[in-house]
């Protein structure tokens, strides 16, 4: 016979190995979770950042995506290049960004991100984000303060 207490420690390692499945499940190898574990925090679910100190990823990516300093520079970031991603993993991010927060999609003509165009990048991380970001910006006609 199963008493109340027994009965509920039952329950409770079923309720852990349900726990546990869900907990490996969500840490897959997924570029939505890698956005999730390391990139929300600042840029937020939707890519909107947070106005006066992250900038809008709705708005700078497709712009930025527009020449190749601009699409180095993404990569160039502290938060991208400093990131515990793999090369593969944080291209993987990139591309699935361009497809979640960019409007219209992807650019006409945009070449998806790979493993070797961001190990190439990231061995240059930036010290001084604005110093890039700003004169860029303004090519790019975008706000150039977040």
């Amino acid at each position: 016979m199963i008493t109340g207490s027994r009965f509920m420690r039952s329950l409770c390692g079923v309720a852990f190995v349900f726990a546990l499945g869900g907990v490996a499940q969500a840490t897959e190898d997924s570029p939505q979770v890698d956005y999730m574990l390391r990139c929300q925090g600042c840029h937020v679910g939707d890519g909107s950042g947070y106005p006066g100190k992250v900038p809008d990823l709705r708005v700078s990516m497709p712009a930025l995506l527009g020449s190749v300093e601009g699409r180095e520079f993404l990569l160039r970031v502290p938060g991208a290049s400093l990131s515990v991603l793999d090369n593969a993993q944080l291209a993987r991010v990139y591309n699935w960004m361009v497809g979640e927060f960019l409007p219209g999609g992807a650019p006409t003509g945009f070449v998806p991100f790979d493993a070797a165009e961001v190990k190439r990048a990231r061995t240059r991380p930036l010290a001084d984000v604005n110093a890039v970001r700003i004169p860029l910006a303004a090519a790019a006609g975008i706000p150039t303060v977040y």
